[in-house]
Parts: structure tokens; sequence; C-alpha cells
């Protein structure tokens, strides 16, 4: 069971959750959160340590990795924990892809949450540890410049616009190199002895519901039938999230953007409840489903029977998909090159992560906004991914 403090001891520029970011609200709770990975500076390069090693660490420390960056084949990666959060899956898969070729790519472990394309625009060294890392493990930060990062094309797209938690700083130096798909689905649920079939009810009724919520869609859709945390409290209910909450932690209502079936840390509490529990699925209604579309974030998807315990039928929702290897336009084309054609030849190794990643010729070079480094391009421009009036945008 995972149990998150929410006090944090040192630098943390938000506590909300990043997974879907284009539909951002600075007031969301959830965090992302990063876990035990420990680098060394024996021999100048990073070793991993055991999870029982890495759980006997009692005090934060900063380790010199030594000489790093791209001249000499050891970059700095803006990952995150590395039991089951996305971002840090995802980095040991590019650590293992580049390392046939001479990589020796170093993992940050606190360079999650928002912090990575910050991090990476501005060739930023990681912060200092904050409590909720040090709760879960982490207690090993690198003291180098962070070259590239992970995080969800949500997030990528805030920081290059400079919106929401990147207003007045766009960081238009950041470049595309990979796109992983990872989807997520929108889910509403309730449990079967609640007696609620329509969310409208809470308010008709005034129910004092006790609601579990992951993301900043979760507030779209209690806006949608009225709702606000003020008004639910109001009835002598309940908002808050399920991020990192206890497996004991009492709800009547689900809501979440990061639905799955999967135990990362972002959507285990989904995977626990429809175990415990005779949870009642919902539809999105047609309405809502264009709401939350119509900024080009989210896609319209079937939640198919059975994700979850207790789906007893396919369910009409919305999802998003897609977590970017990015870095700056300063990255050497070659280098781009290398890390685009690593994980494309390495790409059969995503099945066996705990998340359901893969990799699609089609997307792995597209990004509506982010634009793609030239020498990513020149890798899908040679496998005949990016078709012949494709070009990387400028």
């Amino acid at each position: 069971m995972l149990k998150v403090r929410r006090k944090s001891t040192a630098f943390d520029p938000s506590r909300d959750n990043p997974r879907r970011a284009g539909v951002f609200v600075v007031s969301v709770k959830g965090v992302l959160l990063a876990s035990a990975l420990a680098l060394t500076a024996a021999a100048g390069s990073p070793a991993r340590v055991d999870d029982d090693a890495a759980d006997s660490r009692a005090l934060p420390h900063t380790v010199d990795v030594g000489t790093t960056g791209f001249a000499n084949k050891r970059p700095v990666l803006a990952a995150a924990c590395l039991k089951g959060c996305p971002w840090g899956e995802i980095g040991e898969y590019v650590r293992h892809s580049l390392a046939p070729i001479g990589y020796d790519v170093v993992l940050c472990e606190n360079c999650n949450r928002l912090l990575g394309p910050g991090l990476v625009a501005d060739a930023a060294y990681p912060p200092p540890l904050t409590e909720d890392e040090m709760s879960l493990g982490t207690v090993t930060r690198v003291n180098a410049k962070v070259d590239f990062g992970i995080t969800t094309t949500g997030v990528l797209h805030l920081a290059v616009k400079g919106v929401g938690p990147y207003a007045g700083k766009p960081r238009t130096n950041l470049r595309l190199l990979t796109r992983i798909e990872d989807p997520y689905y929108v889910l509403v649920a309730v449990k079967a002895n609640s007696g609620i079939t329509d969310l409208a009810q809470i308010r008709e009724r005034k129910l004092p519901v006790r609601i579990l919520t992951a993301g900043a869609v979760d507030q779209k859709i209690l806006e949608f039938y009225g709702l606000s945390e003020a008004r639910i409290v109001s009835y002598g209910g309940t908002v808050k999230t399920m991020i990192g909450a206890p497996a004991d932690t009492p709800f009547d209502v689900l809501i979440s953007e990061l639905g799955a079936s999967t135990y990362n840390p972002e959507s285990w509490f989904w995977a626990m409840a429809s175990q415990k529990f005779d949870l009642r699925y919902f539809d999105l209604p047609e309405p809502l489903i264009a709401s939350l579309t119509a900024d080009g974030e989210m896609e319209r998807v079937t939640a198919r029977c059975c994700l979850l315990r207790g789906m007893t039928k396919s369910l009409n929702t919305v999802g998003a998909s897609g977590e970017a290897v990015f870095g700056r336009d300063d990255m050497p084309d070659a280098v781009a090159y290398d890390i685009a054609k690593a994980l494309d030849r390495n790409h059969a190794a995503l099945k066996w992560f705990v998340r359901p990643y893969s990799y699609d010729p089609d997307t792995a070079w597209k990004d509506p906004l982010v634009p793609l480094h030239p020498g990513a391009a020149k890798y899908f421009q040679e496998r005949g991914y990016m078709v012949a009036n494709d070009s990387p945008r400028k």
C-alpha cells in the first residue's frame, strides 16, 4: 500500500497531477510520485541499487555522477520513480535502448511532475528532494544538469505555449524526439449500493457523497453536473484525491482521467477498488464528451468490457494517450538521430512494462504543437515513417 505525506520540506512547484495537462487546473491535488533509483559516482558511472538496499537508505543525499552531457554520451534524463511510474519506466526503456550504442544515460528520479520541461529547457540542475519522494524511498539526487526528458504530451504543450504552470515563460526551445503511446481512460463509477444511477442525482438530492478524483478533467465533469467542491461540502460530502490515498479511504463516487487496470501510482486505486467493491460504471453524456474533446487533448474512445471488475459492458467515454521523449533545440542532430533510432529499434521491449505502452510509426514523430528535432526527423524520414510532404517544424 502506498502512503504519501502531503507536506513537502523542499522545492515543490505544484501539487497538481500533470498526467493529462491539456485540461490543467492548478488546484488539482494529485501528484506523480517519485521512487527509488540510486546513482553512485563509482568510476564516474551511475549504478542501480536493489530495492532492499534503496529502502534501507535513511538520509537524502546528492550524488556527483561525474562528467555528463552529450559530448561524452552521458546525458541526464528527467524521469521519475522505478516502481511503476510511467516516466520512470520509460526512463529505463530509454537507458536500456541507448546502452548498446555506447550511451550511459543518467536517470534523474526526482525530475518528475511538472518539473521536466523547465529543467530541460533551462539546462538546470534537479531540485532538492521533497518529502513525497523520500516517503517512497527516493533519497538520491544527481548533481548534474538535465539534458533531455520524459513527460506527457499535454504537459509538453503547456510548457511550449507558456500557459498554466508555465505561464509567462514559454519553453519554445523544446523539441520532440519520440512519442510513445500510453492510453488512459476517463472513468466515472459509484459504489453499487449507493443507489446513484446518474451523477445529476447528487445535486438534485443534495447527497452527502464522498468523491475521490484524480485530475483536472474531473473538475470539468463535476462542473457539467453543476457541482463544485464547495457545493458538495455544503451537502456534507467531501472531494479528495485518490492518488496516494490509502486503500481504506472511504468513497461513494470515483471520477478519474487516469483510469486503468494497472497498479502504477496514478491508477492503482481503480484496480484496488474494483476488486474490493461492487461498482456501477457510467457512460459519459454526449455533450460532456464534446466538451472534453474540444481542445484536441483528449479523444472519444470506448473503454471496453472488461477493463475492470464489474464492467458488464463497454463504455462511451474519452481518453488520452501520449508520452513524449523530448530535448532542446541545441541537442546535436547526431544525438537526436541516435535516440530516435534506438527507441524505434528497441520498441518491442515496451510490451514488458507495467503500462500498456506501444510504439506507432504513424505517431512516433507527430505532435500538433511541439517541433520535431531535425536529427530525429532525419531518422524517421530514412525509415519512411514520414511521408514525402511531411517535414520537421522549425
